[in-house]
Parts: C-alpha cells; sequence; structure tokens
C-alpha cells in the first residue's frame, strides 16, 4: 500500500511516509501541511507556502521546524 501528497500550490507529488501502528500516514518530511476546521493544505517548498495563502485567503506564515 502505498499514498501520495499532493502539493496545493503547484500541484507536485510526492510520496507519503508511513510510520506502522496508530501514527499511519505523514507528509513527506521536507513538506509543509496545516490542518483546520476548513480541512488540510500541502505545501513543497515555502513559495508554495503563499501561493496556498493566496488561494485560500490564509496566513502564509508557518512554525519553521
Amino acid at each position: 500500500m502505498s499514498a501520495e501528497a499532493i502539493c496545493d500550490g503547484c500541484g507536485a507529488r510526492a510520496p507519503m511516509s508511513h510510520y506502522p501502528g496508530a501514527m499511519g500516514w505523514h507528509k513527506p518530511h521536507d513538506w509543509y501541511e496545516r490542518t483546520d476546521k476548513d480541512g488540510t493544505q500541502m505545501a513543497c517548498s515555502r513559495e508554495c507556502i503563499a501561493i496556498v495563502a493566496a488561494k485560500s485567503g490564509k496566513t502564509d506564515v508557518v512554525l519553521p521546524l
């Protein structure tokens, strides 16, 4: 089984990571993700964060971890 992440900014695709047990599927390590009451937004780069923010009307501020 596999899963694919799709960037909401540019449409880039990358395989997701799977961790056994309760952790499940996670975004690619170097991607950005935000989940709120409207759903999840994914971005593959900081440039795409700005595109996603413009499309969604949300902030482009991210926690750099």
